[in-house]
């Protein structure tokens, strides 16, 4: 397997440190999220942003994770972490 992806690298929203759209819509809360570094392979909050508050997904702030769980389960990035991570795979 290649490299484990962020989900700011695979949805490139333009929401991470120097990105696109970060003075416009702000820097997305995965990337701040220290307390997840490392969860299954990624970055702060990078492979395990279902479980992150206030994500901006498909241009709609998401909330809480009880609020956001729905659409997270349909996520193709989700499923892709799911996927690759299979029994290893971590929640909080």
């Amino acid at each position: 397997m290649g490299k484990k992806l962020n989900c700011w690298e695979f949805k490139k929203w333009g929401r991470m440190l120097s990105g696109n759209k970060v003075r416009e819509l702000g820097l997305c809360p995965v990337i701040t999220a220290v307390e997840f570094n490392g969860k299954n392979g990624g970055k702060n909050g990078g492979r395990i942003c279902w479980q992150v508050a206030g994500t901006f997904c498909g241009g709609i702030v998401q909330g809480t994770y009880a609020e956001k769980q729905s659409s997270c389960l349909k996520c193709d990035f989700a499923m892709k972490v799911f996927d690759e991570e299979g029994r290893k795979l971590k929640f909080l």
